[in-house]
């Protein structure tokens, strides 16, 4: 569903699966634009696809569903296809604020079902190699984290990424979740706090952000969204008791308090697409590498920062948990 950029890239990612022997059949192309389905049915020779303008046409039609929608859209789509007992892949972000995620995580948790979202560091060596040496503790106790985020996010102008109303929020929830997931995925811990300042620089959403936030257990956090770079920088550094990590894609950078830096081998790491590892999961083949829990520890920081920024002072996790009644899994 969706038949832009990511959509895309997922249909070719299952394609590959389907040649080399995968269980694999695309059987509906879905976007309100029936020419972009038919572009990319035509791109592919899919003759025998079926290309559909409502994805409800779908439902209890198929064993899965790939999402690669305008995020407004994602919510609903993903509670339809799981409640018809369907396997969800779906676009970052998973969903538009906390009280969605939670009812994708707990559909989730319920139904037995794989349910992916698409954060592609969680297959891609640099970040694979930062979490395996912080979880072995070669940093010790994580003290704080520092994130860079370069994009030329701008360019969305005229597009339904500036349109808040469709998007949910600029560029701290869009690309932003990205880094917001690494930080979070790679130490794994949660956001107990957060405050933010945010620029549109003339849009209705956040295109410059500076975001602080505690972990759990204390360790800071920094994130640096400057959504009107000429180009693309991404950085993510991890402080920790016994020195310090660097990801700056396509390089891991580990320099201990005691000895040289070293550039980290990435060569016995793997390399994967979240849509290969979401045909793996489902035929049991490997475990789902980025369970909805995900989505639910990215949102509850982004609306954290979203609120602070409403309320000009620091915000808690917990403060939005008692708002809805509901307790933080």
């Amino acid at each position: 569903m969706g038949c832009g950029g990511m959509g895309n890239v997922h249909l070719r990612d299952l394609l590959q699966m389907e040649s080399q022997g995968f269980d694999v059949d695309v059987r509906y192309l879905v976007d309100i634009d029936a020419s972009r389905a038919e572009a990319l049915r035509a791109k592919y020779g899919l003759r025998e696809v079926e290309v559909l303008t409502d994805y409800r046409r779908a439902l209890g039609k198929v064993d899965a569903a790939v999402i690669a929608t305008p995020h407004a859209e994602h919510y609903q789509q993903i509670m339809d296809f799981v409640a018809s007992g369907a396997h969800v892949l779906v676009e970052k972000p998973m969903v538009c604020n906390l009280r969605q995620a939670l009812d994708v995580y707990e559909a989730w948790r319920k139904s037995g079902l794989v349910v992916e979202v698409a954060f592609q560091r969680h297959f891609e060596k640099p970040w694979i190699a930062a979490r395996d040496l912080i979880s072995k503790g070669v940093l010790g106790k994580i003290e704080m984290v520092s994130m860079i985020l370069g994009q030329a996010y701008t360019g969305v102008k005229g597009t339904w990424r500036a349109i808040r109303k469709i998007s949910c929020g600029g560029e701290l929830i869009d690309s932003g979740s990205h880094f917001m997931d690494v930080a979070l995925w790679i130490t794994g811990l949660r956001a107990e706090e957060a405050f933010a300042y945010m620029d549109s620089r003339g849009f209705e959403i956040d295109i410059n952000t500076a975001l602080v936030a505690k972990l759990e257990g204390g360790p800071l956090l920094l994130f640096t969204v400057a959504g009107d770079d000429p180009g693309w920088l991404e950085v993510e550094i991890f402080w920790g008791e016994e020195g310090r990590l660097i990801v700056q894609p396509p390089a891991v950078l580990l320099q201990r308090r005691k000895g040289e830096g070293e550039a980290v081998n990435l060569e016995p790491y793997p390399q994967s697409r979240p849509a290969f590892n979401f045909v793996r999961a489902i035929e049991k083949l490997e475990d789902n590498g980025s369970p909805p829990v995900c989505g639910l520890r990215v949102q509850e920081l982004a609306d954290t920062a979203y609120r602070s920024v409403e309320l000009g002072r620091p915000v808690k996790v917990a403060e939005l948990y008692e708002e809805m009644g509901a307790r933080r899994p």
